[in-house]
């Protein structure tokens, strides 16, 4: 990794703003914003890996609908994934449209809302607690509509609508019709009105994923992957169909009409969307100018793999439901470790950029100063990718298998792996000028 080169400050910068990576001019975001939607993901990350220490033996039960499985999962998905995309869009935002969040302040207030949802939520759950359950989807639910309307606000008057244009714009539509179906599942868990409780969980499930989380990978990584692999020249065509296709995938789940054709044409849609995306960052990778790829690359390349094993085990996994419990579990652990895998190996390139230019910039010219990828050690970083990687893959495994014990031995090693990044995300963030 090579230092990051800044362009001179046009202006004094306000106290508690910093640079944002890879802008050459001066765009200031206050650091708090992002650190603190990091720092709660982080937070969800390790509580979600002990809890799916404790989870495996369901897992590897295909005991997926109990309540302490559907918490963990919740601490990966509203917890870990989306704070972590929350806060990424919060610093990068400039970096993917050239113009920063519209109000700082209903982000914050997002931020808020979404944590007291993320808790109350898992709280609920976990203790069978119905006014803790449903103050937690409410909440989650303003969370969602508060961060959607402050991106859409954001993206209105941007006149470059470029990939990561639409692929965000898909995203915010998306993000505000995925708590509504949440809602709707925690009402549910106690009355029982629904007739098919796995086709609205699915739903859920996949809208959230592919119309929210997937877009915005397509859109923010369509800017972050050539930048991290010092990558040029790759074609953007299969980024434009990426964003199509899961655009198309979310609205035909959204949609409450049109029965199993309905269904099928958005599995079939959603499907040929990742492998779009898959395709686009491929170019990324074979284009790069860096031969060595270092750990965060490595887990995000691992993410990738993930997400191509997941579109293989999708039609049958689906198709069967519930009448092939081991295979629908073992996919959706697929699908979802595979996002946790990018997002992750997102943190070993974001965290110290950031650090680097909010403390180690403005002194860059005046006085020794550590390189970016000094700041943590690379050696431990790819430990951790092999904890991770092998953790994953052999909890899938052994939930296949109905091996309850290698499970959760596979969910130590996994949990192992995210305490491990935790620590040193922690360190990297406390660096300070000596």
């Amino acid at each position: 990794m090579v230092p990051l080169t800044l362009g001179p400050p046009k202006a004094r910068p306000p106290e508690g703003a910093s640079l944002v990576p890879g802008v050459g001019a001066v765009t200031l975001v206050p650091p708090w914003l992002p650190g603190r939607h990091f720092g709660a993901a982080m937070l969800c990350y390790a509580l979600g890996a002990a809890g799916l220490v404790f989870i495996a033996p369901d897992l590897a039960h295909r005991n997926f609908f109990l309540p302490r499985v559907v918490a963990v999962v919740h601490l990966f998905t509203l917890g870990w994934i989306t704070l972590s995309i929350f806060g990424a869009l919060c610093q990068f935002l400039p970096v993917a449209i050239g113009r920063g969040v519209r109000s700082v302040a209903l982000a914050n207030a997002s931020f808020v809302a979404q944590t007291l949802g993320v808790v109350g939520l898992v709280a609920g759950l976990s203790l069978s607690s119905r006014p803790l359950l449903l103050s937690g989807a409410f909440a989650l639910a303003a969370a969602f509509a508060t961060f959607s309307m402050n991106l859409i606000a954001t993206l209105l008057p941007v006149k470059e609508r470029n990939v990561t244009y639409w692929a965000l714009a898909g995203a915010s539509v998306a993000l505000l019709t995925t708590p509504a179906y949440g809602v709707v599942l925690a009402f549910n868990l106690h009355d029982g009105v629904l007739g098919d409780r796995f086709s609205t969980v699915g739903q859920h499930a996949h809208i959230a994923l592919l119309g929210f989380v997937m877009l915005v990978i397509v859109g923010v990584a369509h800017r972050l992957l050539p930048m991290f692999l010092l990558s040029h020249g790759a074609s953007e065509r299969p980024a434009w169909a990426a964003v199509a296709l899961l655009s198309g995938s979310a609205t035909s789940l959204a949609l409450p009409v049109g029965g199993a054709p309905r269904l099928t044409l958005a599995g079939a849609l959603g499907c040929a969307g990742t492998v779009a995306l898959i395709a686009q960052a491929a170019l990324f990778f074979k284009h790069r100018k860096r031969s060595a790829i270092d750990p965060g690359m490595r887990l995000a390349g691992s993410g990738l793999v993930g997400l191509a094993i997941a579109v293989v085990l999708a039609p049958l996994s689906l198709t069967r439901g519930m009448g092939d419990p081991r295979l629908l579990t073992a996919y959706f652990m697929v699908l979802l470790g595979a996002v946790t895998l990018f997002v992750a190996g997102h943190y070993y390139k974001i965290v110290p950029f950031l650090v680097w230019n909010h403390r180690f910039g403005p002194l860059l010219g005046k006085r020794k100063v550590p390189r970016v990828v000094e700041l943590y050690s690379e050696r431990v970083a790819h430990v951790d990718v092999a904890l991770l990687v092998s953790g994953l893959l052999g909890l899938v495994i052994a939930t296949y298998l109905g091996a309850a014990a290698v499970a959760r031995a596979a969910a130590l090693v996994f949990a192992a792996g995210a305490w491990l990044q935790v620590v040193v995300i922690a360190r990297v963030a406390q660096k300070r000028v000596a």
